[in-house]
């Protein structure tokens, strides 16, 4: 769904209720996740998706240390910086 359909708010709640969640995007790319939720769930699905965001930059961050691996020496020097 387009930012500029956000005006639409029957679509939105209705394209909520039918599939649960809605790609928001910009100029054709995606940029926000909406996801329906009510007061019994909110603080479940809140927490799940920090959960997975965290999981998510985990994974990057082991991907790229894998691809790049840090030294011991690098990690050496890193420690006497942060000591002195």
């Amino acid at each position: 769904m387009a930012v500029s359909e956000l005006k639409h708010s029957k679509n939105l709640w209705s394209r909520l209720e039918s599939s649960r969640e809605v790609v928001l995007t910009r100029d054709g790319k995606p940029g926000a996740l909406m996801v329906s939720v009510s007061s019994e769930n909110l603080e479940e699905i809140v927490v799940a998706v920090r959960r997975a965001l965290f999981s998510q930059a985990v994974s990057k961050a082991r991907t790229r240390a894998e691809a790049d691996p840090v030294s011991d020496a690098d990690i050496e020097r890193e420690i006497r910086a942060a000591r002195s």
